[in-house]
């Protein structure tokens, strides 16, 4: 596969994940209760369907190669246990769902840096809005797993903000990018 059209792929797909990111955290800034329970009866549903599956897998497969899926009974049950626990005890698991969302943050952000990084590797002029654009990300993420508001919505509200940072940051990063690239094959030619 030639750079364009690994590129072009590429693109594509962290434009529709930086779509969908903003949107979530939209939904996340402006409904943060309505939102926290759904994630969380989502998550769990999702997470005892997956267990189902895995379960009735294990018990339809052929054991000639039990090494295949003999991790998916103990799986199963496992996702059918949390998925359960997850539908029957939302407030629980709502305390834990901003410290996910500040982990996610933080990492969302190391990988940006790692791109900015690589973007001065390769000579971008402006690398270094890129690497500020992360260092942010990364911060805002610490903020949000530390928890300083206190109540849960906020910091789901707060989250919801991140993410739409995050959105626009992936995608100005993209763009600029896309940008070099152009310059790039320019230059090639």
């Amino acid at each position: 596969m030639k750079i364009g059209e690994y590129w072009n792929k590429f693109k594509k797909n962290w434009i529709l994940s930086a779509i969908i990111t903003g949107v979530i955290g939209l939904i996340l800034l402006l409904f943060p209760g309505q939102a926290l329970l759904s994630v969380t009866y989502c998550i769990g549903g999702l997470s005892i369907a997956v267990g189902v599956i895995r379960t009735v897998r294990y018990f339809k497969q052929d054991h000639s190669y039990p090494f295949l899926f003999q991790s998916d009974l103990v799986t199963g049950l496992l996702a059918i246990g949390l998925g359960l626990f997850m539908v029957t005890q939302p407030k629980s698991v709502m305390t834990l769902l901003p410290h996910i969302f500040g982990i996610l943050m933080i990492g969302c952000g190391v990988g940006n840096i790692l791109r900015a990084v690589d973007a001065k590797k390769a000579g971008f002029r402006l690398w270094g809005w890129l690497l500020g654009l992360a260092i942010v990300s990364v911060i805002l993420g610490w903020l949000v797993l530390g928890n300083p508001f206190g109540a849960a919505e906020v910091v789901v509200a707060v989250a919801g903000g991140c993410m739409v940072y995050e959105s626009i940051t992936d995608l100005i990063t993209t763009f600029v990018l896309q940008k070099k690239l152009k310059i790039l094959k320019q230059a090639q030619a």
